[in-house]
């Protein structure tokens, strides 16, 4: 029976393989649009009872405490009843060590009377922070979402109103059951900007063109030159009649040669890349170029009939470029995210200072005790005043610590999964342990700066006064 699981499981793991290769290689991959504030939902898509827009972050963060949630009360019914009972397998027994050993660790830094309230503080900003990590790692997450229209509004001061103004994206597509795709492969590029690029075109092979006839009558000038200085003059004079009429006919037909030949390439890598883009059944960037038969000229009042929500399976969807708004996203790529959780650990560093310390507790920041009683006190008061300033750069420290790296590693995932879409895991296992690492160190700093608000400098400085003597 458990052979043939494993057996099973195997068969389960290689059909994913194969399955992964297949899409890898038949759906284009798109890196979502990135941005650092979470993604508003579209109109319509509020929080009940009150006037505020879901965002993919906000989402995800209710993912996380659900999934939370589901977890403790896996955790509830697994845990014995009581000593005598043996622990059951499985994952619950993974659970348990790792919880020993944690609260082992930390019982080793931050023991004491305020251990129970440290420890409880440490494991559920470690599990908050190390569910909301490993979302980047669930497929779906960042790249499933609503096909979102990248036009913004614009205000035009000279002509007083606001006009719809595109920016980049991608085409989109209708696939299976009349759902919109976003086409990685073809970045959207609206008609005045083909048109700009027409008219470079045209451009750079008239520069070539004139290079080419000016290189040619260079190389012309300079073969009369050596001919006349190698005693050759007087034998061209009696053949050609003037000794240059011959030459510069053929010079001019080089000339002409190599000009048009220059010309034609500019514009012939320029029908390149159209039929490039073409080939990859592209709608945009591939109208007929002003050299071509077709050609029609580019109408900046279709400009206007851009929408700002245009229906994704119209006409007017091809006027816009398209970008993937997803359902959900890493919470931990929100600052507003990481900066209440630093926020919570603040409030509750200063907290566990009051209940050990009193008001007796301010005095760490605040030491005016020795500033006329002893030559140092000077620099007690600074040194207390570099403590609250720590303090509150704490916030800040905590916030974009967390932040950078979880941000830096979702976008590495995504322009890794682009670049090898077959075989980015080793990317997917190095975020794995760096979404550890990361709740462990929000979580261990916490820990510890709680346990030094419980500690009071005036102790240290009595214990070192009685060694003294």
């Amino acid at each position: 029976m458990n052979s043939f699981w494993n057996g099973k499981r195997r068969f389960v793991a290689l059909l994913m393989f194969l399955a992964g290769v297949f899409v890898a290689l038949r759906v284009p991959p798109v890196i979502p649009f990135i941005q650092l504030p979470g993604e508003k939902f579209p109109e319509g898509f509020n929080i009940p009872f009150v006037d505020i827009r879901w965002t993919n972050t906000m989402v995800g963060s209710v993912l996380v405490w659900i999934v939370l949630l589901l977890f403790a009360v896996y955790v509830t019914r697994r845990r014995p009843k009581d000593g005598n009972e043996v622990p059951p397998g499985g994952f619950y027994y993974l659970f348990e060590v790792l919880f020993e050993g944690l609260m082992g660790f930390v019982g080793g830094i931050a023991g004491g009377r305020h251990f129970r309230l440290i420890f409880n503080m440490f494991m559920t900003i470690f599990l908050v922070v190390l569910m909301a990590n490993w979302m980047e790692l669930v497929p779906g997450v960042d790249t499933i979402g609503f096909i979102h229209p990248h036009v913004k509004e614009k205000y035009d001061a000279e002509a007083d109103e606001y006009k719809l103004v595109t920016t980049d994206g991608y085409e989109i597509y209708q696939g299976f059951l009349g759902i919109s795709y976003v086409n990685g492969q073809c970045d959207w590029i609206s008609p005045a900007d083909e048109a700009a690029a027409d008219q470079a075109a045209l451009a750079n092979a008239e520069l070539a063109r004139l290079a080419a006839a000016e290189g040619v009558a260079v190389k012309a000038a300079y073969a009369r030159y050596q001919a006349e200085h190698n005693g050759h003059g007087d034998d061209a004079t009696q053949e050609g009649g003037d000794g240059h009429g011959a030459d510069d006919h053929a010079d001019e037909a080089v000339e002409s040669d190599e000009a048009t030949a220059a010309y034609d390439e500019v514009l012939a890598a320029r029908v390149a890349e159209k039929q490039a883009r073409r080939d990859r059944s592209c709608y945009t960037g591939v109208a007929a170029a002003p050299w071509q038969d077709g050609y029609e000229p580019y109408d900046k009042t279709k400009s206007k009939d851009i929408s700002l929500h245009p229906d994704p399976s119209s006409d007017a969807a091809k006027l816009v470029p398209w970008v993937v708004l997803p359902f959900v996203r890493v919470p931990s790529t929100d600052l507003n995210m990481t900066l209440t959780i630093a926020l919570i650990s603040f409030v509750m560093i200063q907290f566990i200072g009051f209940k050990a310390l009193g008001i007796g507790y301010l005095t760490k920041f605040f030491n005016f005790g020795t500033l006329f009683k002893s030559p140092l006190g000077g620099i007690d008061v600074a040194v207390g005043l570099l403590e609250l300033i720590g303090d509150f750069a704490k916030i800040l420290s905590f916030s974009f610590r967390l932040l950078g790296n979880i941000f830096a590693g979702s976008i590495l995932l995504f322009v890794m999964s682009f670049l090898v879409p077959i075989l980015p895991w080793p990317f997917f296992i190095l975020e794995f342990f760096v979404g550890v690492i990361q709740a462990l160190v929000f979580a261990l700093l916490t820990a510890i700066f709680m346990n030094l608000a419980t500690i009071s400098h005036h102790h240290d400085d009595d214990h070192d006064h009685a060694e003294a003597h």
